[in-house]
């Protein structure tokens, strides 16, 4: 097991981004996630809607893929990160980017969205209740916001530990949640309504492993569209082994 320390102290967001490349996939769009999309689009209406911590694209490249974004009137990702924004740009050019704090959006005006996405990503903000009072915030009156995070048992483990925190699932990670009822009741605090949620173990995916142990070791260099030119590694990548004591939940919920 690769064991992964280090010392505290603010992440480089850019250096991260140069090493940790999010991977293009349509098999990323979680089915709670693409219900939502699909009653949205039955509903023949325009919406706009904003990826926050959009990473690559992952996400928005695969809804559209998807057609789940064909009544969308406008797409807007966020990232902290102005390398991901422009990589964003090249792969969802139908997308408008943002460099911004998912915890500060200046940038965006009060009621502005129908439909807020943020996919692991609040696990690794320093305040996540600011995070969702801005979300809250930049979202229409009986707007939807889509989210999911990690759950760690008492007994998670995983290749990263931090000296005096532990495992962690990733090594950028603040925090990561105790229990499902934790996490709603921070949802329900900062004035969500919770419409579903669904809660399953992490599998991640053995290619993932092996391809960014290469990258590691300065043997790879990949971009995010990887496995989308590499059709046969891409089915490969479903692939996937449980990681002890972890769990994700996603959730659906509604602006109150």
């Amino acid at each position: 097991m690769r064991i992964y320390r280090r010392r505290r102290r603010a992440v480089r967001w850019e250096e991260y981004a140069e090493e940790h490349p999010y991977f293009i996939d349509e098999d990323v769009v979680s089915e709670l996630l693409e219900k939502l999309l699909r009653h949205l689009n039955e509903l023949n209406k325009p919406f706009s809607i904003v990826d926050l911590g959009c990473g690559d694209g992952t996400i928005l490249h695969a809804l559209h893929s998807k057609g789940l974004l064909r009544n969308a009137s406008r797409v807007v990702g966020v990232d902290i990160s102005e390398e991901r924004i422009r990589r964003l740009r090249k792969f969802c050019p139908f997308a408008e980017g943002i460099v911004g704090d998912v915890c500060d959006l200046r940038q965006v005006p009060d009621s502005s969205f129908d439909v807020a996405i943020s996919t692991q990503v609040i696990e690794h903000v320093l305040d996540d209740s600011k995070m969702l009072r801005e979300i809250h915030r930049i979202l229409k009156p009986n707007g939807y916001f889509y989210v999911s995070t990690i759950v760690k048992k008492w007994y998670g483990v995983w290749v990263y530990y931090e000296r005096g925190r532990g495992f962690k699932l990733d090594p950028t990670h603040v925090r990561e949640y105790r229990s499902e009822q934790e996490f709603l009741n921070l949802l329900r605090r900062n004035g969500f309504k919770i419409v579903e949620f669904r809660s399953e173990g992490v599998k991640y995916p053995v290619m993932d492993l092996l391809l960014r142990l290469l990258m590691k070791l300065n043997l790879l260099k990949l971009s995010p569209d990887f496995y989308l030119r590499h059709k046969v590694l891409r089915k490969l990548r479903r692939i996937r082994i449980p990681v002890i004591g972890y769990r994700t939940i996603e959730v659906v919920a509604k602006k109150t």
